[in-house]
């Protein structure tokens, strides 16, 4: 769905940087998509980790890459949902990689986050087919930056988007990569705010407490207003939200994943202890949901979702073993 703003987009160039990153892959080899990026775990404590070399990753063939030169934070690193990209903090200079499975990467002019006090919590967003990725930073009411939107593939940075924080907030991209779908922790229930790329807002609602209490984890369909949430919980289910009607248009059981369950005093509600959840439009009426769970050993499982007739069937599952830090394609 294109949604059109009369704001100016904010061009900023990337600059393509040939040989600054070894090629993936030998010519005339085709490269198998990533699996997952990780940082690697050197603590025997079975209840703490600790940070251990640098990032790496994975490929579906299951080969290991290095990965030299990020930042040592967590979610300095971003896969695609296709495993064809990623994107990360570069350390050295706190400048935006982006980084294709044939080696080629193209490196931001200037800083991807401005306040070199805050770099240790920005988190790096990618959509699913890898065409965009956003940066966002710190805590509520603790920074005055907006989150960055860039286009992967042709380095522009597109937009804005104010009052994003990476402890309080969600972000993420819609189905067809036209839009920006913002989850703001501003009150009980929070708020859904819909983007364009540029950053300008075209919609805002106070979800009912079944969505918001679970945004966290919203993906926004191509149709525009259609939401999925995953409902944590000891029967968790996904749920989808009507953002022009307010209504809650459907719910359906996705299986267990087993971790313990506990109430968050804080918030007040139910949450799975050790488990995240990434939920992608694959299509109009299908879904793909990656539940990654676990300390020290991480297991992960990708579900393909319809979510016209509420079928739900494990499409792969794998462990990760001995990392920090996991960013996972879902392939």
């Amino acid at each position: 769905m294109k949604i059109l703003c009369g704001a100016l987009a904010v061009l900023s160039a990337l600059v393509a940087v040939p040989g600054t990153a070894r090629a993936a892959a030998p010519a005339g080899e085709r490269s198998a998509p990533i699996r997952y990026a990780a940082a690697s775990d050197c603590a025997k404590d079975p209840y703490n980790a600790e940070w251990c070399g640098p990032w790496w990753y994975r490929t579906t063939d299951g080969r290991r890459h290095p990965l030299n030169g990020v930042a040592r934070w967590t979610e300095a690193v971003a896969v695609s949902g296709d495993g064809r990209r990623l994107a990360y903090i570069r350390a050295k200079d706190a400048r935006l990689v982006i980084r294709d499975l044939d080696g080629r990467t193209r490196v931001s002019r200037a800083k991807a986050w401005p306040s070199t006090t805050e770099l240790d919590v920005t988190r790096v967003t990618m959509s699913y087919d890898g065409s965009l990725v956003a940066v966002d930073c710190c805590w509520a009411g603790f920074t005055d930056h907006p989150a960055r939107v860039y286009d992967a593939a042709t380095g522009a940075l597109l937009g804005r988007v104010p009052g994003v924080s990476v402890h309080d907030d969600a972000l993420s991209f819609s189905g067809d990569g036209d839009q920006i779908l913002v989850r703001t922790d501003d009150d009980k229930s929070g708020t859904l705010s819909v983007h364009d790329l540029d950053g300008g807002r075209t919609a805002s609602v106070v979800p009912p407490r079944l969505i918001g209490d679970n945004a966290a984890t919203a993906a926004l369909n191509a149709d525009g207003h259609t939401v999925a949430v995953y409902v944590t919980g000891r029967k968790p289910r996904i749920a989808l939200y009507d953002l022009e009607t307010g209504l809650v248009t459907a719910t359906f059981p996705v299986p267990a994943s087993g971790q313990k369950v506990e109430r968050d005093p804080a918030d007040d509600r139910i949450t799975e202890v050790d488990m995240d959840v990434r939920l992608d439009w694959t299509g109009d009426s299908t879904l793909r949901m990656v539940r990654k769970v676990g300390f020290k050993l991480v297991r992960v499982k990708v579900y393909g979702i319809d979510v016209a007739t509420g079928s739900v069937r494990l499409e792969r599952a794998y462990a990760i073993a001995g990392t920090t830090e996991e960013a996972v394609s879902g392939l």
